[in-house]
């Protein structure tokens, strides 16, 4: 359906047939009804949202989702899209969760930049300035890179922090994959900052793979995402960035200037997520989708629920 989305440029009509035209508007009338024959993301009534496919971010779709739908008579949509922030930026979505660190990066071209609030300040403003995008507030936790350990090691060897990582990786084997090693902002910086010495460095080719091998004691210590749902559920633990080198990744939603202008009340409905997630309580609710299967409807839901959001 969202290939459809801004690309229908009419039915090319002829005067000559009657009939011709009266199916035209018949097609036109039902595509505008459904919301599908507008290049906008929604339709009058209709907030079309954006996950980017994974547990995480199909998850956070459905809280923003569940909430518009129970504060407003608006209805939603959820696409499930690659290429989000080209989407938005179309008109073909109205809002999605993005990450403060990707934002800066990827979308901005900016400069790597440590310290959060920093990051959060500059993709705010230039998102409004530059983009007509208004950033919300952010909803609490940072899914950035981290080292992980197993806990019952980490605690034996009193290793709380990248600094203490570093201290003792000379015994250690770290499993990691080439992307890790090769992006500017994770290992050549680590390397730069902390200067760790790992007895051995395993190429792993993926996180999946990584924490089988971390469990079996194959390897010592591991990259990750600092919400992985296999955190807490495999008892690991995740080493404190005491130098503050990774880029901060926190989870803002975005949303289209023109549909905050038409809804105003977006900002504060979906503003009632701010400061709700820190990373355990996201670690621990990816695990109910990626671990347990249940769906990130349900599970969104529940959360919304428990945080007395849906009354």
């Amino acid at each position: 359906m969202m290939k459809l989305l801004g690309r229908i440029s009419g039915l090319g009509l002829r005067k000559k047939s009657r009939s011709l035209v009266m199916l035209g508007l018949s097609l036109t009338l039902a595509l505008a009804v459904t919301g599908c024959g507008k290049s906008e993301g929604s339709g009058t009534d209709t907030i079309t949202i954006a996950s980017k496919g994974f547990g995480e971010s199909d998850i956070l779709a459905n809280a923003i989702s569940q909430l518009i739908e129970h504060d407003t008579k608006l209805n939603t949509k959820i696409v499930s899209l690659g290429p989000v922030w080209e989407a938005l930026e179309k008109g073909e979505i109205d809002t999605y969760i993005e990450y403060t660190g990707t934002a800066l990066i990827k979308i901005l071209k900016e400069k790597p930049e440590n310290d959060p609030q920093k990051v959060y300040d500059i993709v705010k403003e230039k998102f409004k300035e530059k983009h007509q995008v208004e950033v919300l507030d952010q909803l609490g936790f940072n899914n950035t890179y981290g080292f992980v350990m197993r806990k019952e090691f980490a605690e034996k060897q009193n290793i709380k922090s990248i600094s203490d990582l570093a201290a003792h990786s000379k015994d250690l084997v770290f499993g990691t994959s080439q992307d890790f090693l090769m992006s500017e902002d994770t290992w050549p910086v680590i390397q730069k900052v902390y200067n760790p010495q790992f007895k051995e460095i395993k190429n792993i080719p993926n996180r999946v793979l990584a924490y089988k091998a971390i469990e079996q004691n194959l390897i010592d210590v591991t990259n990750a995402y600092t919400t992985d749902s296999q955190i807490p559920l495999s008892n690991f633990v995740v080493l404190k960035d005491d130098k503050q080198v990774f880029v901060p990744y926190y989870a803002i939603p975005l949303i289209r200037g023109e549909v905050v202008e038409k809804h105003p009340e977006l900002r504060e409905i979906i503003n009632k997520l701010a400061g709700r997630l820190d990373d355990d309580k996201m670690q621990r609710l990816n695990g109910e989708v990626d671990v347990k299967q249940r769906t990130p409807k349900d599970v969104a839901k529940e959360w919304l629920e428990s945080e007395g959001l849906l009354k």
